[in-house]
C-alpha cells in the first residue's frame, strides 16, 4: 500500500503495494501470473552457512519505508516471526531511497549476513548490490517488488494480475446493482505504467469491465503514486461524468476521493488495487459516500513466506521462482474481518 497509505511510486521510486488483511478474512490463493510453471531458482550460497557452524542465522531485511502503515506491520511480524524461528534479525529502513538502501545491502554483506531480503525502492537502481550478493554468494529474497536478478532466489508478492481481476468483477457487480439505470457508465484509471506488476493489476480490471458493452473508460492516467496528480486527473474529467475511478494503488484512490468530495460530486465509487491501515478501513466502517473497496494483503503471511523460503534456502532446498500468497478484498460489508 501512507504517508498513511502508499508510497509515492516513481518520482520516489516507490512501491508498496496494496495489501493487507485480518482474522478470519476469506481469502483466496493467488495463481502464478503465467501458467507456465516457474522454475525452482539456483544461485549460489555460501558454503559453509551459518546453521552448518552452529550459530545464529542472521537475515537482513531492507524496507522501502517503514513508516508505510503496511511496511510497518510487515517489519513488526519479521521481529516477531524471526524470533520465534530463532534467527536474528535486523530491519533497515530506505526511506524510498535507493541510495541509502545499497548502503544497507552492502552493510549486510560486510557482517556475512546469511540472507537478505529485499522490498526494493528501484528494482533497476539495486541490480549492482545485487551482483555484489552473487559475489559473497548470499542468497536474496524480494518481496512485494520483484527483482529480476539471478541471485534472487524467489520473488514473494501477490498475484497481480488476479488482484485487478477480483476489483474488477466488484466493480462488474456494483455496475449491474448500483448503476442499472444508466446508459453508459463512465470509468476513470489511474495507474503507474512504469511499474510491470502494477501494469499486470489494470490487465485483470480491464479483462473484467471490456466485457461489460456499456462501461467506458473515459480516462487512462499515470499519477506516479500522487494524491495531488490523481486529484488533477479527477479534476480534468469530472464534467465527462465519472462513475467509477479505478486506483491502481491507495493514493491514486484518496487523490481521487479528495478531488470529489471538493466537488461535491455526483454518485461515484472510488476503488483501489492495494491499501492499508486506519484511513482505508476507517472509510469503509464509515461507508465513505466515494471510497467503496480495495484489495487487501496479509502483511503475516508475507513475513511466514519469505522465513520459510530463509529455511529451505540454507538447507539447499529448491524454491519457486516466484512465491505467490493469499490475497482479499475489503469493502463495508467485510471490513470488520480486517481490522
Amino acid at each position: 500500500m501512507k504517508m498513511k497509505k502508499f508510497l509515492a511510486l516513481l518520482s520516489a521510486m516507490v512501491l508498496v503495494c496494496s495489501a493487507f488483511a485480518g482474522c478470519g478474512v476469506t481469502t483466496e490463493k493467488a495463481q502464478p501470473d503465467s501458467p507456465k510453471k516457474e522454475e525452482a531458482a539456483s544461485v549460489a550460497v555460501a558454503s559453509e552457512p551459518a546453521a552448518d557452524k552452529g550459530k545464529q542465522i542472521k537475515v537482513g531485511v531492507a524496507l522501502i519505508y517503514k513508516s508505510d502503515e503496511w511496511l510497518s506491520v510487515v517489519a513488526d511480524e519479521f521481529e516477531k516471526q524471526a524470533k520465534d524461528a530463532g534467527y536474528e534479525i535486523n530491519i533497515q529502513d530506505g526511506n524510498q531511497d535507493n541510495e541509502k538502501q545499497v548502503q544497507q545491502i552492502e552493510n549486510f554483506i560486510a557482517q556475512k549476513y546469511d540472507v537478505i531480503i529485499v522490498n526494493a525502492a528501484n528494482v533497476e537502481g539495486i541490480l549492482p548490490v545485487m551482483d555484489k550478493c552473487a559475489e559473497a554468494k548470499i542468497p536474496v529474497i524480494a518481496i512485494d517488488t520483484p527483482i529480476d536478478h539471478p541471485q534472487v532466489v524467489t520473488s514473494i508478492s501477490w498475484d497481480n494480475y488476479s488482484t485487478g481481476v477480483k476489483l474488477g468483477e466488484y466493480a462488474k457487480a456494483y455496475i449491474e446493482k448500483d448503476l442499472a439505470d444508466k446508459k453508459e457508465v463512465n470509468v476513470v484509471m489511474i495507474n503507474a505504467p512504469a511499474f510491470p506488476h502494477l501494469v499486470k493489476r489494470d490487465e485483470g480490471f480491464l479483462s473484467v469491465l471490456n466485457t461489460m458493452e456499456k462501461v467506458k473508460v473515459i480516462a487512462t492516467q499515470d499519477a506516479s503514486g500522487s494524491r495531488e496528480t490523481s486529484a488533477n486527473i479527477i479534476n480534468n474529467n469530472i464534467a465527462k461524468g465519472i462513475d467509477v475511478v479505478y486506483g491502481v494503488v491507495d493514493n491514486h484512490a484518496w487523490g481521487a476521493v479528495t478531488a470529489l468530495e471538493e466537488a461535491n460530486a455526483e454518485k461515484c465509487a472510488v476503488l483501489s488495487c492495494g491499501g492499508f491501515g486506519n484511513e482505508p478501513f476507517t472509510a469503509l466502517q464509515g461507508n465513505q459516500k466515494y471510497y467503496k473497496a480495495l484489495i487487501v494483503v496479509p502483511p503475516k503471511n508475507i513475513v511466514k513466506d519469505s522465513l520459510s523460503c530463509v529455511k529451505k534456502v540454507l538447507n539447499g532446498e529448491s524454491v519457486e521462482k516466484t512465491t505467490n500468497i493469499e490475497f482479499g478484498l475489503a469493502d463495508a460489508s467485510n471490513v470488520k474481518d480486517f481490522l
